[in-house]
């Protein structure tokens, strides 16, 4: 299939010159495909253009074992595979950064199992076992699109061999119980950390063992009639994260990281203590967020995010000139002050100032990181 046989021509009455040959089609039959010109080269030419635009089962523009690797990766990206935003961004970072550069002006044809190794094992050493490891499965995707299209009838990648040298993974280690108790005082203890409202959303992460995405993304609602977080029955349906969209700033993906990742889980009433504590403060925004963000930010739009919407926020030309920064991480940029509190145990985490913790910043009257209860801001997750 996608072969034709020996060109003919025919001199028409009009002067033209037809070309012409029989193509045996995608469906198993063959056809005669014919093409016109002034003359026998040019039409043979036309003909020719024509039969190379019927070599695939998509007509005009399809992949082709002639095709450059830069045209599947744009087929490829092009396709519906259902990906999460953060591994599409992932996908795209590394097919820009580490596989157009080793395979992007190269055919489909000059793609060989040794070529890919050799690639793979130079992307290792350059940018980390993860990146190659990343970049191995977008290639296997790439190609597997390939051949799902006819271009090719094997995948190079599946038989390279990729000499990749990873340490060996370190097990898991849980906080004991006098780390998870300094780890609490240190948060408390800094201003800080107060103004930035972490400690409560450190609290919640230590009491339920969520990702700090799925805190972030904690809100009260409701999904198929019943509550994500109930706090009579002590449970939360994790069925979300927060993730970070290039040009749109951090936003509530409807899913959780992984398939595994939804669950219900019970609350220990330490947690829902807090969560009941923050819904029922008089200056809390308006936001079905638990835990949103303490400092104006503008809201990111997305249709996949339930809680933000593209009015959110006062425009920037109408805030006061001496408002908060525009985001935690502007916040971050601003130095700390520094505490006496000697160094040692605890060493990189908030340390205790000498006098007593205020509370979070949007809990306070009258603060300028607060905003009063009638208004209708939804922050954005942190």
């Amino acid at each position: 299939m996608g072969t034709f046989g020996r060109i003919g021509f025919l001199l028409l009455s009009s002067g033209e010159v037809q070309a012409r040959a029989r193509f045996r089609d995608f469906d198993g039959r063959t056809r005669l495909v014919s093409k016109t010109g002034t003359t026998r080269a040019a039409a043979e030419r036309a003909l020719k253009t024509e039969l190379a635009a019927r070599r695939g089962p998509g007509g005009a523009g399809v992949i082709t074992a002639s095709s450059r690797v830069s045209a599947l990766v744009e087929a490829w990206l092009a396709a519906d595979h259902g990906w999460s935003t953060g591994t599409e961004r992932t996908y795209r970072s590394v097919i820009r950064t580490s596989v157009l550069p080793a395979f992007g002006q190269l055919t489909l044809q000059e793609v060989t199992p040794g070529r890919v190794g050799r690639a793979l094992t130079a992307i290792a050493k350059a940018s980390g076992p993860g990146a190659a490891k990343t970049a191995r499965a977008c290639l296997s995707g790439m190609f597997s699109h390939a051949i799902d299209d006819g271009a090719i009838t094997a995948n190079p990648v599946r038989d390279a061999t990729v000499r990749i040298d990873t340490t060996a993974k370190k097990a898991p280690r849980a906080l004991t119980v006098d780390q998870t108790a300094r780890l609490v005082e240190l948060f408390r203890g800094s201003a800080r950390a107060n103004d930035l409202d972490l400690p409560d959303i450190v609290d919640w992460m230590l009491a339920t063992g969520a990702r700090i995405g799925e805190a972030v993304a904690l809100r009260t609602g409701e999904t198929a009639g019943q509550p994500l977080l109930d706090l009579e029955a002590g449970t939360w349906e994790v069925n979300a994260t927060a993730v970070r969209v290039p040009k749109q700033g951090m936003v509530v993906q409807p899913r959780t990281k992984t398939a595994a990742g939804w669950r219900i889980i019970a609350v220990p009433e330490l947690a829902v203590d807090v969560v009941r504590r923050r819904l029922t403060s008089p200056h809390r925004p308006d936001t079905e967020l638990v835990f949103p963000a303490p400092l104006p930010a503008p809201c990111a739009t997305q249709t996949a995010c339930p809680v933000t919407c593209a009015s959110c926020w006062t425009p920037s030309s109408a805030r006061p000139a001496a408002g908060p920064a525009s985001s935690r991480r502007q916040a971050r940029r601003r130095p700390a002050a520094r505490s006496a509190a000697p160094r040692g145990r605890g060493r990189g985490l908030p340390r205790a100032p000498s006098a007593r913790p205020s509370p979070p910043a949007w809990t306070r009257p009258g603060s300028r990181h607060g905003r009063s209860p009638t208004s209708s801001a939804t922050p954005t997750p942190r």
